[in-house]
């Protein structure tokens, strides 16, 4: 028994560990992909309204961001309920009272979303109805920025303090008040940038693509939608290189090994992501400066979501090398309810295409 971790919870799994697992990654990754457009988006939209005042691209970049800002919203809140679950499900022990500690900021996570969701139909509406000038800039875009901003620190703090269990008891008896952070977390910083920057790159991949689909009708400003997208990205890659090593450095010397060659599957998974997000340069940067963008940017979004999904299995790697097996339900500790996976597969594939048909005819009506 870890000291501070709660007993097993007295209902069993409903299934075997290994599937949750997979769900979870599943689930988690359909996550990531909205939920770096949306702090990616607003950052990158935030930034160019204060530029909109002198660049006319940048303010058009803006309101098309502010129109889109919505949709991905609800593809981040949505698609994050399940990962949240499943997590739960999994690593409720160390979760639940973690967030416990965390009290104030986690329950703060409800307000600052339902703030920068109201700031996001704010500039959406202002956008539609203005265009991309002065009247539709303004405080609203970084209100929706640094809300989401700090929706990231908050879950930055909740889930290196999940890998902590040792530190419950004594941070509870320090002071039950829920009034903390995570600060004293050597991964905190790094975790965090990583999150963030990562974002960068993702957004400006869709910046990029976005621009595509604009030069069919407004090649100038579509040409300069794909350089500046291609060259957000690969700039953000760069830089990421720097917290991502940082990370890694912070980690455990046992877990730290387990990347250097101990695991074959953890070490896989290190030099997939690496290998891809070079990939990810490797295409950007003629992108950004080659006359037909296109074949580029499809092998630089590939290369992206492969690192990715990579970078998903590497967190994972590290949450159960740092939590260790006395954290983990027993493989017996575990009633199957099949019916309700079935269900829960049957509706998880109809959602992803309902979602997808969406994307498709929003795009459609748009164009």
């Amino acid at each position: 028994m870890t000291p501070g971790v709660p007993l097993l919870d007295p209902l069993p799994l409903p299934a075997p560990a290994w599937l949750l697992s997979a769900l979870l990654a599943l689930t988690f990754t359909l996550h990531v992909v909205p939920m770096n457009l949306l702090l990616g988006g607003s950052l990158i939209a935030a930034i160019a309204r204060y530029r909109g005042r002198r660049d006319q691209h940048a303010a058009a970049l803006a309101g098309l961001i502010a129109k889109a800002l919505p949709v991905v919203f609800a593809a981040t809140v949505t698609l994050g309920v399940a990962a949240l679950l499943f997590l739960q499900a999994l690593y409720g022990r160390v979760f639940f009272p973690g967030a416990v500690l965390l009290a104030v900021p986690w329950i703060l996570i409800v307000p600052l979303i339902i703030v920068a969701y109201y700031g996001a139909y704010w500039q959406a509406t202002g956008a539609a109805a203005h265009g991309p000038g002065p009247r539709a800039s303004g405080s609203g875009a970084w209100l929706v920025a640094l809300s989401v901003l700090g929706v990231a620190f908050i879950q930055a703090n909740t889930m290196g303090l999940l890998l902590r269990p040792l530190e419950f008891a004594a941070m509870f008896f320090a002071g039950a008040s829920g009034l903390r952070l995570n600060l004293g977390d050597p991964t905190l910083a790094p975790r965090f940038l990583h999150v963030v920057i990562g974002a960068l790159a993702v957004s400006g991949v869709a910046i990029a693509i976005g621009g595509l689909v604009l030069r069919q009708r407004d090649p100038e400003r579509g040409a300069w939608m794909v350089r500046h997208g291609a060259l957000v990205a690969a700039g953000a890659t760069i830089v990421n290189i720097l917290p991502g090593l940082w990370w890694l450095v912070v980690l455990p010397s046992e877990t730290i090994l387990l990347f250097m060659g101990r695991d074959l599957a953890a070490t896989m998974w290190l030099v997939v992501g690496v290998v891809s997000a070079l990939a990810v340069l490797g295409h950007l940067i003629p992108a950004a400066r080659g006359r037909d963008p296109r074949r580029f940017l499809a092998g630089g979004a590939a290369s992206l979501l492969v690192c990715m999904v990579s970078m998903v299995e590497v967190r994972d790697i590290v949450r159960r090398a740092s939590l260790g097996p006395s954290t983990m339900p027993s493989a017996e500790w575990v009633t199957p309810q099949w019916g309700a996976i079935a269900v829960f597969g049957a509706l998880l594939v109809g959602a992803i295409l309902t979602v997808a048909w969406m994307v498709r005819s929003l795009v459609r009506a748009r164009a």
